[in-house]
């Protein structure tokens, strides 16, 4: 999936406003959910996820995952990152 500007990010995002565990991971290039929660564990996540009462898993927010792939293409179309340089330190530095 190469995505090149915002309208086209929108047409990935569920028009839900939150997103499973599953969905967040897809979205944000996890190979599995276990990948997403090793780095929500671990404190390296860009987004915040939480708990749904009454429901089994974690959740994130769609607007925090559009704004966070919005930040990717901003700083992927201005300004490439280096090679081995955190994606998520390229976007804060803008």
């Amino acid at each position: 999936m190469t995505l090149n500007t915002l309208s086209e990010v929108d047409g990935y995002l569920p028009k839900s406003p939150i997103l499973t565990a599953a969905e967040t991971a897809r979205l944000m290039g996890f190979r599995s959910v276990k990948a997403l929660a090793n780095c929500r564990s671990a404190g390296r996540l860009p987004i915040e996820m939480f708990r749904v009462p009454g429901r089994r898993g974690w959740f994130a927010a769609t607007q925090d995952v559009r704004t966070w792939l919005s930040c990717l293409l901003d700083s992927k179309i201005s300004a490439p990152h280096k090679v081995g340089r955190p994606l998520e330190h390229a976007a804060v530095e803008r």
